[in-house]
């Protein structure tokens, strides 16, 4: 009984091991702004910046990932809430993620 407990855990672990990003391996640089040291220093204690700037969320999902990482250990101060998901909106928005429109006529030919 102990072993399948054991092999259940072990694969649970190991399988959440592999979708997490190891911090210090190197990661995609966040854009300059008066936040992005502190996202950078409470996102980076899990995962590389490589993962945020992957991403294209709204404000309403990132406040969503806020709470989440938060409920993972991350430093969210209450007091810079705003800040953390203004920076993250404007950098990593829906509109940072859209396809670049490509001008008439400079398609193949």
């Amino acid at each position: 009984m102990f072993e399948r407990i054991f092999v259940a855990a072990t694969l649970i672990a190991s399988t959440h091991a592999a979708f997490a990003q190891a911090p210090e391996a190197p990661g995609k640089p966040l854009p300059p702004g008066p936040m992005q040291a502190k996202v950078k220093a409470a996102c980076t204690q899990c995962h590389n910046t490589t993962r945020i700037a992957e991403q294209h969320f709204s404000r309403v999902k990132w406040s969503d990932e806020l709470d989440k990482m938060a409920g993972l250990g991350a430093s969210v101060p209450d007091s810079e809430r705003k800040d953390f998901l203004d920076y993250l909106t404007k950098n990593f928005g829906p509109q940072k993620g859209a396809p670049k429109a490509t001008p008439k006529g400079a398609g193949p030919q």
